[in-house]
């Protein structure tokens, strides 16, 4: 398993991105994206992706050198047709201009369509966070995998949602979340290391449990969080990210993602130095109660991705052995060297 440094890493996935035919700006955004989500711990979303986003583009169904598109704007609102380019970048774009229009008027809301992977999510309302907003961001899924509740068949993608505010400090508390009990990325790398599923994650092409995470690219299906809850939860997804943005719900236009970003200014409401301490002393509430059995601790959304950004910053980056097979194999397509690691 390679250890490699994080500016490494990031240089060769731009270096391959670019060899497959992505702009500058494109490949740097996305290589950017890839590997923070790794830093942060979340290698579902990280340069596992190399292979598959290389693939997307040989086959037409990503575009590089394209630019996503404002088709109609109002005061607070804007819809942008990604134009089946690089989701990091639309989402970005999106983001920037809820920000924007959040700024001017108090609460701003993009739609992104046509729009490509976009990545780990939660990387866009901690954008709003670090300039005192509220962020907010729900994507419709790229494609099938995951059943309704009471469900076999699998016409939903994992409908992940995410959330930031700012703190005291410079890291703003935020979650983000597929509405399945797993997003479709983790059970790739579990499978990667060949390891097993917890119990009740995954169902095969028959509608029964397995711990087998190839089921899963066999027909099978991903169940929802929280059983009815989550379902009902990745609906609201569905709806937001899909209906709202023009990017269809379930399987329609299977391969796309349907955004839908807010960002919320709190100045509009309260001064932001009173909404600081507010959420500062909620977290200093949370991390003083006393942890249960089986816990050492009482964290807050953010914890532990801040925590092995600290650890992987200074220690560098693992992939895993089969995932950086593949990796090297979409690299030589390109003649792109692969990076030194450190071990």
């Amino acid at each position: 398993m390679p250890s490699i440094d994080p500016s490494v890493l990031t240089k060769f996935t731009e270096d391959a991105l670019k060899a497959a035919g992505a702009s500058d700006d494109e490949a740097r955004t996305v290589a950017n994206h890839l590997v923070q989500a790794n830093l942060y711990g979340v290698d579902s979303h990280g340069v596992i992706r190399i292979p598959e986003y290389i693939d997307e583009v040989e086959h037409g169904r990503m575009k590089t050198k394209t630019s996503p598109k404002i088709v109609k704007e109002g005061k607070i609102t804007a819809v942008i047709d990604a134009q089946f380019g690089f989701g990091q970048v639309a989402a970005k774009m999106a983001m920037e201009l809820a920000m924007k229009k959040a700024k001017e008027h108090g609460i701003g809301g993009v739609t992104v369509h046509n729009c490509g992977h976009t990545g780990r999510i939660g990387a866009y309302p901690v954008m709003a966070a670090k300039e005192n907003m509220i962020g907010i961001v729900w994507v419709k899924g790229a494609g099938p995998g995951v059943s309704p509740y009471g469900g076999k068949a699998a016409p939903l993608g994992t409908s992940p949602f995410t959330w930031a505010v700012p703190t005291g400090s410079d890291e703003p508390m935020f979650a983000d979340y597929a509405t399945s009990v797993s997003s479709e990325g983790k059970i790739r790398v579990m499978m990667s290391k060949g390891m097993k599923l917890p119990p009740n994650w995954l169902l095969d092409k028959d509608g029964k449990p397995t711990d087998d995470p190839a089921a899963l690219y066999a027909g099978g299906s991903i169940l929802t969080f929280g059983a009815h809850k989550g379902y009902a939860l990745g609906l609201m997804v569905e709806a937001l990210g899909g209906a709202l943005s023009g990017g269809g719900v379930a399987d329609d236009f299977v391969g796309a993602n349907g955004v839908f970003a807010e960002a919320i200014n709190i100045e509009d409401f309260v001064p932001v130095s009173e909404f600081k301490a507010n959420i500062d002393r909620l977290i200093k509430k949370l991390r003083a109660s006393p942890p249960q059995e089986g816990f050492t601790e009482v964290m807050v959304p953010g914890d532990p991705e801040y925590r092995e950004e600290r650890k992987r910053s200074k220690d560098g980056i693992y992939v895993n052995d089969n995932i950086w097979s593949d990796i090297s194999k979409a690299a030589e397509k390109y003649h792109v060297a692969m990076p030194a690691t450190k071990h």
